[in-house]
């Protein structure tokens, strides 16, 4: 009889044990499941903005540019300069160069929390009275990104050309 009593308690511990493990491992996969589902809307989100960016910087289209960059938006471009925020956030000497073509291949995103890094390629063809006009320049970048008010917010910017 208390065999059978010890036995019956043994089974029901035992299978609450197992309950609560099925409810742990369903809240895992469930919340990794989440966070992945995240990272992809993360992801798609950046790269849509890096392609608006690169289309509002052919187009000098100034006040797409302001939704783009922070305010502080920090640049190091293929010249070797630092580019900072004065006054006005979209008086940078890319707006001043002119351009053929610009296009950018998002390589690699890496999100951790609120910042995203960008990293890929980019071809630029100059026109204008730029020395390197009608030229096809290939270079490297990597952009971060900071989500700020709700919003993703261009904050800082390398660039670097590959030499051929």
């Amino acid at each position: 009889m208390i065999f059978k009593l010890h036995t019956l308690l043994y089974r029901k511990q035992t299978s609450k044990a197992l309950t609560m493990k099925n409810l742990i491992i369903t809240i895992c996969l469930f919340a990794s499941t989440s966070l992945i589902a995240q990272h992809d809307v993360i992801e798609t989100e950046i790269k849509r903005l890096e392609q608006a960016e690169v289309k509002a910087t052919l187009d000098r289209d100034t006040m797409m540019l302001r939704k783009i960059w922070d305010k502080n938006f920090v640049v190091h471009n293929p010249e070797g300069k630092i580019i900072l925020s004065k006054t006005n956030s979209v008086d940078r000497p890319v707006l001043q160069a002119q351009r053929v073509s610009f296009t950018r291949e998002v390589e690699q995103i890496t999100i951790n929390g609120d910042a995203v890094i960008s990293m890929g390629k980019e071809v630029v063809v100059p026109a204008g009275d730029n020395a390197d006009a009608g030229q096809t320049i290939v270079r490297r970048y990597t952009n971060i990104w900071m989500k700020k008010d709700g919003s993703w917010r261009l904050i800082a910017r390398h660039a670097n050309r590959i030499c051929q």
